[in-house]
């Protein structure tokens, strides 16, 4: 996992090449982003995504096997929490879209708003859209980057 202000989004370059197009992407052309882009084919990809936030029991852990998540708040804040999958329990898996669904014990919590960023890697669960005191609406970019 990644946290970190936008403004150093480059500052971590160097990890897998796939990681390095989408940074460069949102270093120089975030703010002229379409609503999808792909920067390289279905390895490297984003979208924006426009949604409420909801109560922490209505959001669930999710995880990825190949891809690596970088979130970019827009616009408003969501709660984040971030786990590792070993913390977890499995309660569906779909390794052919690789995604699975998980339960429990969050280890680290976030606020994510404008201004930052996360990079969930593969095992790292994240339990996304949670609510700051009560609903709200955010936008965001997400970026899904094959790490294999």
């Amino acid at each position: 996992m990644i946290y970190d202000k936008l403004s150093n989004i480059r500052r971590y370059k160097g990890l897998h090449p796939n990681l390095d197009i989408a940074l460069d992407y949102i270093g120089d052309h975030l703010a002229d982003m379409p609503q999808h882009v792909d920067l390289r084919g279905d390895a490297v990809y984003g979208n924006i995504f426009t949604y409420d936030t909801v109560p922490d029991d209505e959001s669930f852990f999710e995880a990825h096997a190949r891809f690596a998540d970088i979130q970019i708040m827009r616009e408003g804040s969501e709660r984040v929490a971030v786990s590792h999958i070993s913390a977890l329990e499995t309660d569906s898996a779909q390794p052919e879209k690789d995604f699975w669904a998980l339960h429990g014990p969050e280890e680290i919590s976030i606020v994510l708003a404008p201004g930052s960023f996360l990079v969930v890697l593969p095992g790292d669960a994240h339990k996304l859209k949670m609510q700051l005191g009560s609903p709200a609406t955010v936008t965001k970019s997400v970026f899904k980057v094959n790490m294999e």
